[in-house]
């Protein structure tokens, strides 16, 4: 969890688990990177057979702490660095899922453009259509200022409604040349849960989740 707000921190974490050691741990020296391992970062969450290092507020600092430290010429290897010292612990995962902040940061974008694939949600505001753009715009430079390949990007509409704000982002999409990027599933808005009020595992138990979970089912069929 990369988010400094830890959301899905908060809702992932067991009862004996805590939230004070984040990947942070990482990059906070040169030094840091060889001596710590990332393994002593995961813990196991409330649900079977998936780990996580959680996010914190410490994750704020990223961007002054790579900036101050590391040379113009490696804050864009810092993932790769990580990569290579626990490339066992990364392997013996099936998926390793990285949830990114909404604002883009220097440790985040590291782990980006070494991604297998980028999903990014976005819903009918025109906030997060410019975070689209940005973000794209951000990964494109740094992918050639490193001479790298961009990763493979997917957008999906999350929590929208059938009205004329969600038709004006389609068709901004359409007009830049990004409909190539789109899923065909979207998720819709629901009237009847409230998404961040309930318990993440609940969309899997509860019957009124039902289309949700089908659109998500399908999402990741696509994706993959």
């Amino acid at each position: 969890d990369l988010d400094p707000q830890a959301t899905l921190s908060v809702q992932l974490i067991s009862k004996k688990g805590n939230n004070e050691n984040s990947l942070i741990e990482l990059v906070s020296s040169k030094n840091a990177l060889k001596h710590i391992k990332i393994k002593n970062l995961i813990q196991p969450t409330k649900h079977k057979n998936i780990d996580i290092i959680t996010g914190n507020e410490d994750l704020t600092n990223s961007n002054t702490i790579i900036n101050t430290i590391y040379s113009v010429e490696q804050r864009y290897i810092i993932a790769d660095l990580i990569y290579s010292a626990n490339e066992d612990t990364f392997n013996s995962y099936d998926y390793v899922l990285i949830d990114y902040p909404p604002t883009i940061q220097e440790l985040a974008i590291n782990f980006l453009i070494i991604s297998d694939f980028v999903i990014i949600p976005i819903n009918a505001g025109n906030g997060s259509y410019k975070g689209l753009i940005d973000l794209k715009n951000t990964l494109n430079y740094v992918c050639r200022l490193n001479n790298r390949d961009l990763p493979s990007i997917k957008v999906i509409f999350n929590n929208i409604k059938d009205n004329e704000n969600t038709s004006f982002i389609y068709k901004l999409l359409v007009k830049n040349d990004l409909t190539n990027y789109l899923v065909n599933n979207i998720i819709k808005n629901s009237d009847t849960f409230i998404k961040t009020e309930n318990e993440l595992s609940s969309i899997w138990t509860n019957q009124h989740y039902l289309a949700t979970k089908t659109s998500i089912r399908r999402t990741i069929k696509e994706i993959k």
